[in-house]
């Protein structure tokens, strides 16, 4: 399988960013146990937005490992809730082109 990645962006509540980030490499730590790759993360201050991307190799994709994400005791842990500190979530598939 081609290995996969996801964009994801988020609007940050207002006035929750630094709680937002506090919770995140929790965030992280369950991404990554159920066989995500965390490429990078980004603030946009000016605009409030976190974007990141994850990535993985695994059979049955991005879409297999995020079940497996929203069921692991890990993420069930996170407190607060991630998407309580968030606006909109926004989710692009893309794909590595060479060069």
């Amino acid at each position: 399988m081609a290995k996969e990645y996801q964009l994801r962006m988020y609007d940050v509540a207002e006035g929750k960013m630094e709680e937002f980030l506090a919770i995140f490499p929790a965030v992280v730590e369950a991404r990554r146990s159920v066989g995500f790759d965390v490429v990078g993360a980004w603030t946009i201050p000016e605009e409030n937005k976190f974007v990141w991307i994850v990535s993985t190799e695994a059979p049955g994709g991005i879409d297999a490992l995020s079940d497996a994400y929203y069921a692991s005791p890990l993420r069930a842990a996170i407190d607060p809730e991630p998407a309580s500190l968030l606006d909109e979530i926004e989710t692009r598939l893309m794909q590595a082109v060479p060069f």
